[in-house]
């Protein structure tokens, strides 16, 4: 699993943090778009959300950055980690000039900028969540007039070989040009801020998400590479498990349809990993919640579904009672 994702600056800043309604000071050696630790014995619980204050000496008036952190961390009588949540417009174009400036490598700041953008600034996550929010209510008319299928007296056999009378044939919407581009507009607006350069999937459910993916980023002109894993690699050729441009090192998005017991996921997922690819998260179109959220965060992997089983049955019920 890919977990430093932002490059730390060494520079040396005071730091006073807000903890019990009250003023406290400490120190910071060094600092990313990812966040900070600052060294003090007196440090908040885990999970507190604490505000703090950075000081910029050397100009006059001396400036300051106004962030909100998450403690992720705590080494006690040392100090503590503070993960960035929240950043005003001010103190955005503050941090990114201290840490552009500051930086051996400056042109790696400017991408990750992106990725700060989508977990911190208050105004991109609000955007982004009000657009995912539209998009799947539009995708759920689709899924329950093409891809959703009820048949309690026939169960159908899952790719796990369990028995459901539930069944999500996600290939009448994702090969459907309506929804297929309603399903690249989706995915793309979770993954747009998260500093990748490949999106990867399991042939061939994955397919035409990964297509559609590749198209929604040439929208924006972004350059993003393809990746798909076969089932086994090719006995002829170049002999190959994952098709595409597989450069080591690439940070990547794992992409499914739907996921049962996250066997497809975890398959693809070790291909990545034997490449050589870094991986920021998983995400799936639907998860049947059947244990495959679980496995895969087991094994330490972000994963994330825009939906349930459990919330489109509840869905194809209220449609069933209007009619």
């Amino acid at each position: 699993m890919d977990k430093r994702r932002f490059l730390r600056i060494p520079i040396s800043l005071e730091a006073v943090y807000i903890f019990d309604e009250k003023d406290r000071t400490g120190k910071i050696k060094d600092i990313s778009y990812g966040g900070v630790f600052i060294e003090t014995e007196d440090a908040p619980p885990l999970g507190e959300i604490v505000p703090l204050v950075l000081t910029i000496e050397g100009v006059s008036p001396a400036i300051k950055i106004f962030l909100k952190g998450r403690v992720v961390r705590r080494v006690p009588g040392k100090g503590f980690a503070l993960k960035f949540v929240e950043i005003s417009p001010e103190s955005l174009n503050h941090l990114k000039n201290l840490l552009y400036f500051n930086s051996p490598c400056p042109e790696e700041i400017e991408k990750e900028l992106r990725e700060f953008l989508g977990e911190a600034y208050p105004l991109a996550q609000i955007l982004k969540e009000l657009n995912i929010t539209c998009l799947k209510e539009t995708l759920m008319d689709y899924i329950l007039e093409r891809a959703f299928l009820y048949s309690p007296e026939e169960p159908f056999t899952l790719a796990s070989g369990e028995k459901s009378p539930y069944y999500l044939d996600c290939r009448k919407i994702t090969l459907y040009s309506p929804s297929f581009s309603l399903i690249g507009e989706l995915f793309w607006e979770e993954m747009r801020f998260l500093n990748i350069q490949g999106v990867m999937g399991m042939s061939i459910g994955a397919d035409p998400i990964v297509a559609a993916i590749l198209a929604k980023a040439a929208e924006e002109g972004v350059e993003l590479e393809g990746l798909l894993v076969r089932k086994e690699p090719k006995k002829y050729g170049t002999r190959r498990l994952i098709e595409g441009n597989v450069v080591p090192g690439q940070r990547i998005v794992v992409v499914e349809d739907v996921v049962t017991t996250g066997g497809s996921v975890l398959k693809a997922v070790k291909a990545a990993e034997e490449a050589g690819l870094k991986i920021a998260k998983v995400i799936a179109l639907v998860d049947r919640e059947a244990g495959g959220k679980e496995n895969i965060e087991s094994q330490g992997y972000n994963f994330f579904a825009f939906f349930t089983l459990s919330e489109i049955i509840e869905a194809f019920e209220k449609r069933g009672k209007k009619q």
